[in-house]
């Protein structure tokens, strides 16, 4: 999974096509698992996603019908097509609806098992462009790309957007003893209430070139301070940092109401004094918040995050991105 740090928005077109964009995100140690059983003298598929508790059968990938039931599975396997038949098996840390770029990992995993499994030398950039060429492409899903680069390669990325073209990636090299501090001061707090990022990215899609709309600006504004996160956090300033998740979330705000929500609101008023900054990853509407608890107040922060009834994830740093076992 990934977190998204700073800029989150300015990788979706038009935005990202007419002004460029820069994103900041990095992995975590939250997964998904993608297991392939490949099924010999047959050409028969069944899909299987344990967090959804839904399975699809089919004769054929040519019989999988994209019905609203684990589309991007379907999509996915419609694209790869193997010669034959298979059971896909897939399954999440964390829930659907987190805010986390979960169907951008789903993308990333089950490219990347299927590559292993058809002998295909993609690599992690290109299975990251695979799997949102699908999502976006085939499938019509609203949203930007970031949720793929983030999985498919770990770490910290800056994701610089040109005008008219797609990202460059650049690693971020962070200093041990900011790594150490950053792991030590985040918490991730998931609300309990699922986010629908499709919805809300449409939503934003749709203000975009309304006359007198605020997203336009909003979006200028996300594309400087994930600039400005990439610095901060590769000069160790972790509460600078802080400032430029609040500065985030603000201006993520504005893109439209529904980015915001009573529940988001409750966890940001309990949590006031307490942290150094936050804001609420993905599209919002609910989903998780990224907290960076003040020094020493870690603790403190998880217990009224939990007295709120959220559900605090543990986050280990993932530099390793997709890995295929």
């Amino acid at each position: 999974m990934r977190v998204d740090a700073a800029g989150g928005g300015t990788d979706c077109p038009p935005y990202s096509v007419d002004h460029g964009g820069a994103v900041v995100n990095f992995g975590i140690q939250q997964h998904v698992q993608a297991a392939l059983d490949i099924l010999p003298g047959t050409r028969g598929v069944s899909i299987v996603s344990r967090d959804f508790d839904c399975v699809v059968h089919a004769d054929s990938i040519l019989d999988l019908p994209l019905d609203g039931k684990l589309d991007l599975l379907k999509g996915i396997a419609r694209r790869m097509r193997p010669a034959w038949g298979f059971r896909l098996t897939v399954s999440s840390d964390v829930p659907p609806g987190s805010g986390l770029g979960s169907s951008g990992a789903v993308g990333v995993a089950v490219v990347g098992v299927f590559d292993a499994a058809m002998n295909n030398a993609r690599g992690p950039m290109g299975t990251a462009q695979l799997a949102n060429e699908i999502e976006r492409k085939d499938l019509g899903y609203p949203g930007g790309d970031q949720d793929s680069y983030g999985p498919a390669l770990g770490g910290f990325n800056l994701l610089t957007y040109v005008p008219g073209g797609g990202p460059e990636v650049r690693k971020l090299a962070l200093s041990e003893e900011t790594l150490f501090d950053l792991e030590k001061r985040t918490v991730l707090v998931y609300t309990g209430e699922p986010h629908l990022s499709g919805s809300i990215h449409q939503d934003i899609k749709d203000g975009y070139g309304r006359p007198g709309s605020p997203v336009l600006d909003a979006m200028h504004q996300l594309k400087r301070i994930g600039e400005s996160c990439a610095r901060a956090l590769e000069a160790g300033d972790l509460e600078a940092f802080g400032h430029l998740l609040d500065e985030n979330w603000t201006y993520h705000q504005r893109l439209h109401p529904s980015c915001n929500c009573e529940q988001l609101q409750k966890f940001y008023h309990a949590l006031q004094g307490h942290v150094s900054g936050g804001k609420t990853c993905g599209a919002g509407g609910g989903g998780s918040i990224f907290f960076l608890a003040r020094p020493g107040e870690e603790s403190r922060v998880c217990e009224i995050a939990e007295s709120l009834d959220g559900q605090v994830i543990p986050v280990k740093i993932d530099q390793e991105g997709l890995v295929i076992k």
